[in-house]
Formats: structure tokens, sequence, C-alpha cells
């Protein structure tokens, strides 16, 4: 290929690459069309395998053999369990933190890997060790400067549910004096004015139906994410929302138990929503954070071992299906309706957003994989987690994540310090 001689400069603009594909490729996963379905974590991450497997043959069109590697199949494990982690992560604990939580955690294992198992040469291990050091801080700081906007969205969404059962409230009582003014009328009693009335129900054909238009308290329709993966806490519908009525909201207010949204049950147990979402998000870090490593192992690198990567992630997203086919069947006793059970693609719904998160992703992973091949695991690994600012600035300017002009003062001086250290580390690798 045209690029085969190029060195720590095509490393250097396939980490840009890297970082804008990975800074934005989880804004489509927080569109409006996403929101009112809220889909399982794992149809977004199918998104992301199919589109990062069809891309991956481009390869071919700029001269690239076809070849295949063994490897593939253990970077696609790390990365579709990582990614699926990750999607959790943004869903329920926002863009910019998850991504500096699994930024972070990535560095680490990088550096980790690449300077103390593969070996890799660096011109100063002092100022590599700063700029590693710079980029974590940056990663923390930027991290914490984004997590106020989710305790702050947990706050409205306490506001908002108090506000709802005030004005239900209201309603009621409402309801219960047009009650009682009736069977004053029925009984023969006066009209609240003093005023003697028939004993003739005059206004039963307008009360019958006036309550039939209005639900008793405990049957208001409320919201739904419509799906097993509730919603973030600021992906909140209104009463009236399209996206359908909650049954077990419903069926919580009837039996008097209070429903807290900022809750998760998973695994039988409850987690606070945003814990468990940085939870994913580490878990992101870990694992895909170490999808690179198996290449260093393979006989094919940069852009030979793409098609490898693709297939293998396509591969284990299809086993991924299989094996919770399997796991429904056998709980439902029918195959049938195991399949049924299954989470829906939503292709109607979302096929568009999910088909953009998965180029940008793909765009991201092709840049990644050329950065490490020319810059090193410890390097190039490290400079494409800088995403992290791509995909802050996307929370502040769109999502209005992070608010605050202090708070948005201190992510920016955290920024500046993560850019700090990319500089640092584009300075350090010894060919």
């Amino acid at each position: 290929m045209a690029i085969d001689g190029c060195g720590n400069a095509c490393g250097l603009i396939a980490a840009f690459v890297g970082v804008i594909g990975f800074g934005t490729f989880g804004a489509p996963l927080k569109s409006d069309a996403v929101n009112r379905i809220n889909p399982d974590p794992f149809v977004l991450q199918t998104y992301k395998s199919t589109m990062c497997f069809v891309t991956s043959f481009l390869v071919l069109a700029l001269g690239e053999e076809y070849r295949f590697s063994p490897w593939g199949l253990l970077s696609g494990l790390l990365w579709v369990i990582g990614g699926i982690c990750g999607i959790f992560g943004i869903r329920n604990s926002g863009l910019a933190i998850s991504v500096g939580t699994w930024s972070a955690i990535t560095v680490l294992i990088s550096f980790t890997w690449g300077i103390f198992m593969f070996g890799e040469k660096v011109i100063s291990v002092s100022k590599t060790l700063l700029g590693i050091w710079l980029m974590i801080a940056g990663f923390t700081g930027m991290a914490y400067f984004s997590s106020p906007t989710v305790m702050q969205a947990r706050e409205d969404d306490i506001q908002w549910r108090l506000q709802r059962e005030q004005r239900l409230q209201r309603e009621q009582e409402q309801r219960e004096q047009r009650r009682e003014r009736r069977r004053e009328i029925e009984e023969g009693g006066n009209d609240g004015e003093g005023n003697n009335t028939l004993k003739e129900p005059l206004l039963d054909d307008y009360m019958k139906e006036d309550e039939e238009k209005q639900l008793p308290y405990n049957e208001q329709a409320f919201g739904d994410s419509g799906s097993s993966c509730p919603a973030t806490v600021d992906e909140r519908e209104s009463p009236d929302s399209e996206s359908g009525n909650d049954e077990s909201l419903r069926d919580s207010y009837n039996s008097g138990d209070e429903v807290d949204e900022t809750k998760v049950v998973f695994l039988g147990m409850q987690f606070d929503r945003w814990t468990l979402g940085i939870v994913g998000a580490a878990m992101d870090g870990l694992f895909g954070g170490g999808n690179l490593i198996p290449m260093h192992y393979s006989a094919y690198h940069g852009s030979e071992y793409l098609i490898s990567f693709a297939t293998g992630a396509m591969i284990v997203t299809i086993l991924f299906w299989i094996i919770r086919l399997g796991y429904n069947a056998h709980e439902l006793k029918s195959v049938k309706k195991g399949w049924n059970a299954l989470p829906s693609m939503h292709l109607r719904k979302i096929l568009v957003p999910g088909v953009f998160a998965g180029t940008l992703w793909s765009m991201g992973n092709i840049g990644q994989i050329m950065t490490v091949t020319y810059l090193g695991e410890s390097i190039g690994m490290s400079i494409v987690q800088s995403s992290m600012i791509v995909s802050g600035l996307l929370g502040i300017v769109w999502f209005k994540e992070i608010k605050g002009v202090q708070t948005i003062a201190l992510w920016s001086l955290s920024a500046i310090g993560t850019f700090v250290g990319i500089i640092f580390l584009s300075h350090q690798h010894k060919a």
C-alpha cells in the first residue's frame, strides 16, 4: 500500500481520525430516536459490529489483500464485551463521563502492555510517564466535572415527578369534590350555595361522562422507555408520551409502592443507575482497552488486521445472539418463545442512528489500529483516548451534560492538561 513506508507523521494523522471517530460515535446513541425506544445495549452493539464488518473490506479497494488471523476472534471478543458495557455506560451515566472513565483505564492498560510486555522503545521514559499521568489526570478531571450534571438530572427528575404527583393529586381532589356535590344533589341537599335542589340527579349524565374521560389517580399512564434496559433519568417521557404505557409503573402505583427511576435491577439486585453505568464504562476500558493486544501476536498488522478484527467481532456478535436465544429458549421452554423474547432491532426507527454510530466507530477503529501500528501500543492507544475531549465538547455544547461556568471552566482546564500530555507522548516514540 502507499502508506506502508509512512512513519510517525502518519501515526499522528491516524490518531486524529481515531479521536474524531471515537469521540463522536456516541452522539447518535443519545439521539431522540434512540431515547424514545431505549433499545437493548446489545442491539446497538450489533449495529456497530455490522458496520465495522462492512467497512473493513474497504481496505481491499486500497490494494490490501484479503487476510484473516485467528487472533481477530480474540480481539472481537474483547471489543464486543467492552462495547456492550460502554453503550450501557453512555445510556445510563452520560457520554462525557463514560468516555472519560474508559479512556483513563485504557491508557493504563495500553501503557503497561506496551512498555513492560512488548518492550516498546521510547525516547524518554520519564517524559513518557509524565505524558501518561497528565492524560490520566486530565481524563479524571473531565470525568469528575462531567458527573455533576448527572446529579442535576436526578434532581430535575425528582422535581418533575413531584410536580406530576401534585398535579394528579389536585385532579383527584377535584373529582372527589364533584362526587361530593353529586351525592348532595341526589340526597336533596343544597348545591353549595344554600339553594334547595331537586332530588333528581340532573348532573348525573354529565358527571359520568366527565369521570369516564379521566383515569383514576392510580391508573394514570406514564411514559415508558420501551425496553428491558431502562432509560437514563434525563430521558424520561411526559405522562402523555407516545412511547406507550408502562404497566410496571401502573402496578407499583396501584400497590402504593414508589418507583425509583434512578435505580435499575441487574442480576436480581437493585443498583443505582448512574453508578452501574460508571461500572459499565470501566469494564469497557478493561476489555476494550486490550482489544488490539492480540494484533501484536498476529502475523498481520495495521490495515492487514482490519478484516480479521471486524470478522472476529461479527462472529462473536452472532454467537452472542445464539447464546441469548438458547438461554431464552431454556428459560421459556420453547425456541419460538425464546426467539420472540429477543430484543428488537427497531430497524424502522433507529436504523439511521445505529448505522451512523457504527460508521463513526469504524472510522475511529481504523485510525486506532493504524496509530498503534505506527506509534506502538503504549503511545498510540493512549493518544487516541483523547477522544474524551471531543465527546466532552459534545456533552457541553449539544447534550448540555455539563452546566455552569465554573464547572465548564474546570473541565476545560482538565482538557488542556490532557492535550499537554498528548504533546509529550507524540514526541516520545522511538522509530
